[in-house]
């Protein structure tokens, strides 16, 4: 999908919204939606900054891009008109930028404050934001250590886990296709994640693929699986 017709497709708000929800897993409509709203973006980012930005050039806009992908990420239909919510998570997280980099560099930055928002009002927003951050930090150690402990029990740790990762194009293809093989079939899903051993010769025959193709990774595929199907929300972003 183009832009263009991106553009067109989402002036109903409610369609909007909609294609926020779906571009979640849809790594396609999530490039479109960020294409598409990249002036949106820009504009958040200079209402702070009090000047002109351009991207390539500019941190404050990758901070920024990267908030309008968390805002995505992290937007539910109770959380309002998402546009609204965008511009908020965009705002503290570029506010927070700025004040690491004064804290860093020791340098005075400069903030474009909203009219009728005080000093504080920037700061509560900070701190919001700081708390955020540290939060989603805290959970994602917790995570890990989840993981670490539930991947022991298969004789899986994590130096295993970067020499099985699939280094080229098609083995990535491969191993991404098992995945979703496996993760589509409930009884063999449950088989996997409670032997941690990968059912190889359904696999065979139904992807029609030969086991030396993936075997050499399976602690690779076994760790997405657990994530996928666990309770690791943080890990299953990244794991997308």
């Amino acid at each position: 999908m183009q832009s263009d017709a991106l553009r067109t497709e989402i002036m109903n708000m409610n369609q909007l919204e909609q294609l926020v929800l779906e571009s979640k897993d849809n790594e396609q409509k999530m490039n479109d939606l960020i294409e598409a709203y990249k002036p949106f973006i820009v504009s958040c980012a200079q209402k702070l900054s009090g000047r002109y930005l351009k991207y390539g050039s500019d941190d404050e806009l990758s901070v920024a891009m990267m908030a309008f992908v968390q805002a995505v990420q992290g937007y539910r239909t109770e959380n309002g008109e998402f546009l609204s919510y965008a511009a908020t998570v965009i705002r503290n997280r570029v506010i927070d930028y700025y004040r690491k980099q004064k804290r860093q560099t020791g340098k005075i930055i400069y903030i474009h404050k909203e009219d009728n928002e005080t000093e504080d009002q920037i700061e509560t927003q900070v701190s919001l934001a700081a708390y955020d951050e540290e939060r989603l930090r805290r959970e994602r150690i917790s995570e890990i250590q989840q993981l670490k402990d539930k991947l022991a029990k298969f004789d899986i740790d994590f130096f295993d886990l970067e020499k099985a990762s699939p280094k080229n194009k098609n083995t990535k293809k491969i191993c991404k296709d098992v995945i979703s093989y496996i993760k589509s079939n409930p009884e063999l899903l449950n088989q996997a994640v409670t032997s941690g051993i990968l059912p190889l010769a359904q696999i065979e025959n139904g992807l029609r693929i030969k086991r030396k193709k993936f075997e050499r990774h399976r602690k690779y595929i076994m760790a997405v699986l657990v994530i996928l199907s666990g309770d690791y929300p943080c890990l299953e972003e990244y794991v997308k």
